[in-house]
C-alpha cells in the first residue's frame, strides 16, 4: 500500500534503510516519476531530531555544491508535523555488503580508506553559512561500512553528512543516544565529546574491519553486552591481531590509527591519507616506523663465521663484512643476511668470544695478546640482572598503582563539592605511588575531567538563573573543580576561561565582606572585572562572564551604564535577557538618580536644575525597567518609590504649577 508525503509516493511497503532517527524509503516524485531516497523523521522523534535532521540536510546539500562524494539532496520540508528529506537513490550496495563476504585485499580495503580520508580532510575543513550559524569544520560522527554506499558506476557516496554538527548545536541530545558503538572512540564513550578525531577512530576500525572481516570486539556486539563492550574500548581490551598476511606497511597504519592514546595516532585525515597513497604506491609510510618492530636477529658464531662467507673474508675491515649474500654494518642500520632484510637489533645476550668472525670484529693480528671476554661478560650479566631487577620493582610498582587507580575511579561518581578535597588528596596518593601513571592516564583522567567539568558547569549554569541559589561556598567548590580539571588537561582553553570566571566571582563574594564603596572593595571588584574579561577573551562565544559583570558594575562600582553595555553583550552572544536584567537595570538607574538628586541639594540655580532633570530621566527609566515585572524581588515596591520621585522632582523644578494646582483646589 503505497503513501504520500509532499510530492513524493513510496513504491514499497517498507523501508529499505533506517537511520538515527528515521526510515528511508524507495520513492518517486510526483510530476516526472523520478526515483529518490526519501527519509521520514517523525515528530514523535522529539523537535531536537528534526531540527537536527534539517541542519544536516542543509549542511549535506551545500557540501555535494563543493565536493560531490556525498548523495544529492533535492528536497526537504514539512508534512504535517512530520520532517522529509528527499535524496539521490543510490544502489550499488554498501561497503557493509563486501565485508559481509570476508575479508578484502589489502589494495582495495586501503583504496577505499584513501578515498575516505579525502572525504574527512574536506568535511573537517568546510566552512559555511548556513541561517546566519557560521560552520567552520564538519564532523560526520558516525561514519560505519553501512554509510559508504557505491553507486552502480562504483563512485564512493556517504550517507548522513552533516547530521553530528547539526546534533551539537541542541541542547537536549547527548551523544551517547546516537553513536554507533563499536564504531566510538575511547575518549567519546569517556566523555561524550565529540571532534574530529572520532572519526578519525571510527576510520581505523572501519579499516580494520576491511582486513580481518569484523569490528574490534565482535563477541561484545549483542545489545546486553553494551556496557562490555564500552569497557573493552575505553581500556584497550586485548583484541584479534590483524593477521600475519596483512602487509607490514597497512598493518602499522592501522595500528596507529587506534592506538589508545590520542596524540599516538594521527593528527588528521590529510596524513592518514598520505601513509595510505604512500602504502598503495609501495613506498613505506610513516607508520611503519612507529609500529612495526623488527625481529631481533641472532647472529650464530661459526669458525668461518656467516654461512657461505669464508671464501671471501681473507681480510676483515674493522667495522663491516661483506659476504656473497650478506653485509653486516653497525648496530641500528640496515644489513642484509642471505638475501633477507632486517633492522639491526642487539641481541639480549653478550656474543660468545672466538675466532675472527661476520658480525663486524677485526681479526686479532698475530702475535697481539686478545683483551679476555669473560670479565666483559660478567659485567655485562650483571647489568642484565640489575636491569631486571629494576623492571620487575616498576612492574609491581605499577600493579599496584593500577590497582589503585580502579579503586579511585569506582568512586568518581561520588565527586562533589563536599568530597573534592577527600577525593583529591586521595587521587594525589594514588599519583605518587606511580613512576608511570599508566592507572590514572588509561583509567581515570578521562573520565575525572568530565566529572570536574560537570561539578563547574553546574555551578555556573546556576547563576544563569533568574534567582541563583548557589553562593560563595559553592562557587570556591567551583573553583577548585576547574583548578584540578585543569591539571589533566592545562591546554584546554575553555577550562581555562571556566577558571577565570570562577575566581572571577570568589573575588565577587569576597569582596562583598569589605566595607561598601572603600578602596578595597572597589579595588576586588575591579580585579573581577578584569578576570570577567579576560575569561570572555579566550572564550568568546560565552555570556557567563557578562553576567558577573552586569552585577559588579550595578551592586558594587554604581554603574549603570557599564551594566547595560554588558547585558547587551551578553545577549549578542544568545543570552536571553530576563526579569532579573531588566530588575538590577533598574537598581543601577535608581542607585545613580539618587546618588543625582542627593548632589542635586548641594546646588543651585541652573545647575541645580540641570541636576535634578539628570535625576528625573533616571527614575523615569527605573520606571520602564521595573514596571513589566512588578512581581518579581522588590520590583513594584522600587516602581512605586521611583514614581513619587519623580513627583517631588517636577514639584521642585516647577514650583509655581504645584502652587497654582494648590490654589485651585482649595
Amino acid at each position: 500500500m503505497s503513501w504520500q508525503v509532499g510530492i513524493y509516493r513510496a513504491v514499497e511497503d517498507k523501508p529499505f534503510d533506517h537511520g538515527q532517527f528515521g526510515t528511508v524509503w524507495r520513492a518517486r516524485r510526483l510530476g516526472d516519476d523520478a526515483r529518490v531516497a526519501l527519509k521520514l523523521v517523525l515528530r514523535a522523534n522529539g523537535r531536537d531530531q528534526i531540527d537536527a535532521e534539517r541542519h544536516g540536510a542543509l549542511l549535506q546539500q551545500q557540501f555535494h555544491r563543493t565536493h560531490g562524494m556525498v548523495p544529492e539532496i533535492y528536497d526537504y520540508g514539512q508534512d504535517g508535523d512530520d520532517f522529509y528529506i528527499a535524496m539521490e537513490l543510490i544502489e550499488g550496495g554498501q561497503l557493509a555488503d563486501q565485508i559481509a563476504n570476508g575479508p578484502l585485499p589489502a589494495r582495495a580495503a586501503a583504496e577505499h580508506a584513501a578515498w575516505l580520508c579525502g572525504f574527512l580532510d574536506k568535511a573537517h575543513r568546510f566552512a559555511t553559512t548556513i541561517e546566519e550559524n557560521r560552520y567552520v569544520a564538519i564532523v560526520h560522527a558516525d561514519l560505519k561500512p553501512q554509510h559508504v554506499l557505491f553507486t552502480q558506476s562504483g563512485e564512493k557516496k556517504v550517507l548522513d553528512f552533516g547530521i553530528a554538527k547539526a546534533l551539537a548545536r541542541t541542547s537536549r541530545v547527548t551523544t551517547d543516544n546516537w553513536c554507533t558503538t563499536p564504531y566510538a572512540s575511547p575518549e567519546r564513550l569517556l566523555t561524550g565529546l565529540v571532534d574530529a578525531h572520532v572519526d578519525l577512530w571510527s576510520l581505523g576500525v572501519i579499516l580494520y574491519e576491511m582486513i580481518l572481516g569484523h569490528r574490534l570486539y565482535p563477541d561484545l556486539e549483542a545489545s546486553q553486552s553494551r556496557s562490555q563492550l564500552e569497557h573493552a574500548i575505553t581500556t584497550n581490551a586485548t583484541r584479534e591481531p590483524v593477521p600475519a598476511a596483512c602487509p607490514a606497511p597497512l598493518a602499522a597504519i592501522i595500528n596507529k590509527l587506534l592506538a589508545p592514546q590520542i596524540e599516538r595516532r594521527y593528527p588528521d585525515a590529510a596524513a592518514i591519507k598520505s601513509d595510505l597513497d604512500l602504502f598503495l604506491s609501495g613506498r613505506e609510510p610513516a607508520a611503519l616506523k612507529e609500529y612495526a618492530t623488527p625481529p631481533t636477529v641472532r647472529i650464530q658464531n661459526s669458525e668461518c663465521g656467516i654461512r657461505n662467507s669464508c671464501s671471501n673474508s681473507s681480510h676483515l675491515p674493522e667495522s663491516t663484512f661483506q659476504g656473497a649474500d650478506a653485509t653486516f654494518q653497525p648496530a641500528h642500520s640496515k644489513f642484509r643476511i642471505l638475501n633477507s632484510e632486517f633492522s639491526s637489533v642487539p641481541p639480549t645476550d653478550p656474543l660468545p668470544a672466538g675466532p675472527a668472525s661476520a658480525v663486524g670484529v677485526a681479526a686479532p693480528v698475530a702475535g697481539t695478546a686478545t683483551m679476555p671476554a669473560r670479565p666483559r661478560a660478567g659485567i655485562r650479566r650483571a647489568i642484565s640482572i640489575a636491569f631486571m631487577f629494576a623492571m620487575v620493582g616498576v612492574i609491581a610498582t605499577e600493579g599496584g598503582a593500577c590497582v589503585a587507580a580502579e579503586g579511585f575511579r569506582s568512586s568518581i561518581d561520588t565527586l562533589d563539592g563536599r568530597t573534592l578535597p577527600h577525593m583529591k588528596a586521595a587521587y594525589d596518593g594514588v599519583h605518587a605511588s606511580s613512576l608511570l601513571h599508566l592507572g590514572l592516564r588509561l583509567r581515570v583522567n578521562r573520565l575525572l575531567l568530565r566529572r570536574l567539568t560537570a561539578l563547574a558547569d553546574t555551578v555556573i549554569a546556576d547563576y544563569r538563573r533568574e534567582e541563583p541559589t548557589l553562593g560563595p561556598a559553592e562557587w570556591q567548590q567551583a573553583q577548585k573543580a576547574v583548578q584540578w580539571a585543569l591539571q589533566l588537561s592545562p591546554r584546554d582553553p575553555t577550562l581555562r576561561a571556566k577558571q577565570l570566571t570562577c575566581d572571577a566571582h570568589v573575588a565577587r563574594h569576597a569582596a562583598r565582606n569589605q566595607p561598601r564603596g572603600s578602596p578595597s572593595a572597589r579595588q576586588m571588584y575591579a580585579s573581577a572585572i578584569e578576570k570577567f574579561r579576560a575569561a570572555a577573551q579566550i572564550d568568546p562565544g560565552s555570556f557567563d562572564p557578562y553576567l558577573g559583570i552586569t552585577r559588579i558594575a550595578v551592586y558594587g562600582l554604581d554603574d549603570v551604564d557599564q551594566a547595560a553595555a554588558a547585558i547587551a553583550e551578553a545577549e549578542k552572544r544568545g543570552y536571553p535577557s530576563g526579569r532579573r536584567e531588566r530588575a538590577q537595570l533598574g537598581d543601577g538607574y535608581l542607585r545613580r538618580a539618587d546618588r543625582i538628586r542627593r548632589l542635586a541639594r548641594t546646588l543651585s540655580g541652573a545647575q541645580r536644575g540641570r541636576e535634578l532633570e539628570g535625576a528625573r530621566a533616571d527614575y523615569e527609566r527605573c520606571v520602564a525597567s521595573f514596571d513589566p515585572i512588578v512581581g518579581f524581588a522588590k520590583a513594584g515596591d522600587n516602581l512605586e518609590y521611583c514614581k513619587r520621585q519623580i513627583e517631588r522632582i517636577n514639584t521642585e523644578l516647577n514650583p509655581e504649577v504645584d502652587s497654582v494646582r494648590s490654589v485651585s483646589e482649595e
